[in-house]
């Protein structure tokens, strides 16, 4: 038996996927995906239902749709004293004693 078979409850076990077996053996059903669809469907109405649709939604939406999301990660600087509590099993482990600092 391998690793996994010891976490998983034996009654379990005849229904769990062995090493190397996919769930998903025919893939991916057959047919558009929703923003396929939606896509097409889009695509085909006239100019004037275009404007419509787009001015009845929020701009960030349509902002979107064109250019993708806004970047998300952001950069900060922090400054101050901290205090960061840490249990004595974690300090002995690491070597820190109640003393130690460090800037960085």
């Amino acid at each position: 038996m391998g690793q996994t078979d010891k976490q998983v409850p034996k009654q379990l076990q005849p229904y769990t996927w062995k090493k190397g077996q996919s769930g998903n053996l025919k893939g991916r059903p057959k047919g558009k995906t929703l923003k396929e669809f939606a896509r097409e469907y889009l695509e085909s109405l006239p100019d004037d239902e275009k404007i419509d649709y787009l001015a009845s939604i929020d701009p960030r939406i349509v902002w979107e749709m064109a250019e993708g999301k806004a970047k998300q990660d952001v950069e900060a600087k922090i400054e101050g004293n901290f205090t960061i509590e840490i249990s004595k099993e974690i300090a002995e482990k690491n070597g820190i004693t109640p003393s130690s600092k460090t800037n960085s």
